[in-house]
């Protein structure tokens, strides 16, 4: 249920919370990384109210009951009573993302150094392996940044060449096994012919249904005969979201995304983004130049238009689709917030 403060508690209750932010802010500019989208000056005060407004309508700040007072009533002798009067304390509930408001311009992109490894890391078979039913898998997955999430998802999926769906897994991890990130799964199939090609698809799903990465790579089916199990080149993400910075504020009807990619079939990525409730809010095409930035990276930036009703947590997807087995080669997302 909305609720319906006056403007001056909304700032009040926000002004704490947007100075520690700022404190933050400013350190994290101390020692380098790049910086949200830029809110200027003149339009703080209204973000400060959209940003409160939406933390109290998403349930994340508690407000105190008021209490209603007739002054006429009032008797200048206190009154003695049974039940000692506590002091009404504003209840901060753990939220589900930290929300950033940072001033500053973007850094120019480059190759991060160094280089972050893959949220989603198949350790074995390497791309090309040749395997039997059943075949082993074993799969790296890094914690999440948000460990207050209380269950993770993630599928397995083996895609024919044709694009049919061969077999698939469903894994749930709670939140207390993320320490456990090595994961072992054996992998069953049947196809008609000697041999095969696949795509071997693993994907994280977010609390609300989301595709939040998506690591995959090519292996031939056999039917009989050998297996041949080649080893990964490496560990690294393929692709890097620099813009926008998870769990920021941005406002009006456009986003930049920016980053760095390894993998761009047809020179070009799809940029969609979904919010809570899985509908896409917005979405482009943007070009990726052939100028190699170092260790196979690729520059990849553009801005993507939204339309949300009022502030929403949308997750911005960057997706390198290629149009075989499963129709994508590779995800990476992140969240934000946006406001009208």
């Amino acid at each position: 249920m909305r609720l319906n403060l006056p403007r001056m508690t909304l700032r009040s209750i926000f002004a704490c919370t947007l100075f520690s932010v700022f404190l933050t802010a400013g350190c994290a500019g101390l020692i380098g990384g790049p910086l949200p989208t830029f809110i200027p000056e003149d339009q703080l005060p209204t973000v400060i109210e959209l940003t409160a407004q939406a933390l109290v309508d998403s349930g994340q700040v508690t407000l105190p009951p008021t209490n209603t007072v007739d002054p006429l009533a009032a008797s200048d002798t206190p009154q003695p009573s049974s039940t000692p009067s506590a002091t009404p304390e504003i209840l901060l509930d753990p939220p589900t993302a930290t929300l950033d408001i940072v001033l500053g311009t973007p850094e120019p992109i480059s190759v991060p150094d160094p280089l972050p490894q893959a949220e989603i890391q198949i350790i074995s078979p390497g791309r090309l392996s040749r395997v039997l039913s059943p075949f082993s898998l074993h799969l790296y997955l890094v914690p999440p940044r948000n460990d207050r999430e209380e269950e993770l998802i993630y599928q397995v999926s083996l895609y024919g060449d044709d694009g049919r769906l061969i077999n698939r897994e469903t894994i749930s991890r709670s939140a207390d096994q993320t320490g456990d990130s090595h994961l072992l799964l054996d992998l069953d199939f049947k196809i008609s012919k000697a041999a095969e090609t696949a795509r071997l698809e693993i994907s994280a799903v977010d609390p609300y249904g989301r595709i939040s990465s998506i690591a995959t790579t090519d292996i031939v089916l056999l039917s009989g005969g050998e297996q041949e199990i080649k080893t990964i080149l490496d560990l690294y993400a393929d692709m890097i979201i620099q813009q926008p910075v998870p769990s920021t504020l941005i406002q009006g009807d456009v986003l930049i995304v920016q980053g760095v990619t390894r993998i761009a079939p047809g020179g070009e990525l799809l940029v969609e983004c979904i919010n809570r409730d899985g509908a896409k809010v917005g979405s482009a095409v943007i070009e990726v130049p052939e100028e190699d930035l170092g260790k196979g990276y690729r520059l990849f930036e553009g801005e993507i238009p939204f339309q949300v009703g009022s502030s929403s947590w949308i997750r911005v997807q960057v997706i390198a689709r290629d149009g075989q087995f499963s129709g994508i080669q590779s995800l990476s997302s992140v969240e934000v917030l946006v406001s009208p």
